[in-house]
């Protein structure tokens, strides 16, 4: 992934099209963008703390074909299966906390 500004929708794409991207963390929210698409999708062995650990991350993927063929594979069901293409849970989930801000608010209605 891109450093200090992570991708969004590229590395949605990246991923549903199978590429690995290896994400190095950062403290502001547009380095940290990366990490939590990967947790989110299950991938946290791609998330680097360090420059050193980005690199050992990216050159251990680029040794390690069989391991490569493998993570790609599943790579689109991962995502398909993750939080992030559940776009019902997430209305369930933003209308919480949003509720919990202001419990007397009007609630919209929610989608199945």
């Amino acid at each position: 992934d891109t450093f200090p500004y992570h991708g969004t929708t590229t590395t949605c794409e990246a991923l549903w099209m199978g590429v690995p991207v290896v994400a190095l963390a950062g403290l502001p929210h547009a380095s940290r963008v990366g990490v939590s698409l990967l947790r989110a999708v299950g991938l946290p062995e791609l998330v680097a703390e360090s420059p050193e650990r980005y690199v050992q991350i990216a050159t251990g993927l680029a040794r390690d074909r069989a391991a490569l063929a493998s993570m790609r594979r599943t790579m689109r069901e991962r995502l398909r299966a993750s939080p992030l293409c559940d776009a019902a849970d997430f209305a369930r989930r933003f209308v919480a906390a949003l509720a919990s801000i202001d419990p007397s608010a009007p609630r919209p209605p929610v989608p199945a």
